[in-house]
């Protein structure tokens, strides 16, 4: 039998802290999508094997521009204060540790299709809803299933 862990949005940091502080559970697999963060700095902080940790955030999600806390304790103003904007997009941690689809992070990513840009067809964040279709949830079905590359 196998077990995959999968998260969307906030569900992959409840999914990261139950695996970092559960490292006994029986979980093969884990998939994050639209990550801010799962709670945990690394891949192998999760109790799984890190070539089993899997992640990715289509491009146009806008989950991608969530600061770091640092760069919002540090007094983040976006464009009015360069610095943290330099931090933000530099540094790979966003609101709840680094990004899982970065190499720092130390996973696995796979190819998810960027989703529509921001307000097309009047939808605020349509990339971050679209991981559940075409090319997206093929590839993570090959990871449920052990078929992924």
């Amino acid at each position: 039998m196998n077990s995959t862990v999968l998260g969307h949005s906030y569900g992959t940091l409840v999914a990261g802290k139950a695996l970092a502080e559960n490292p006994e559970l029986p979980v093969d697999n884990v998939i994050f999508v639209g990550s801010p963060g799962v709670g945990v700095e690394h891949a192998k902080d999760l109790g799984v094997p890190p070539d089993k940790v899997w992640a990715a955030t289509a491009d146009h999600d806008l989950i991608t521009w969530a600061p770091s806390p640092e760069a919002v304790a540090g007094g983040w103003f976006g464009p009015l204060y360069p610095p943290g904007l330099i931090e933000l997009l530099d540094d790979h941690s966003i609101l709840y540790g680094t990004d899982p689809s970065t190499d720092e992070f130390g996973g696995r990513t796979f190819g998810v299709a960027p989703g529509k840009s921001v307000g097309e067809g009047g939808e605020l964040m349509p990339a971050h809803s679209q991981y559940w279709q075409g090319e997206s949830l093929g590839n993570m079905a090959n990871i449920v299933t052990g078929k992924a590359k």
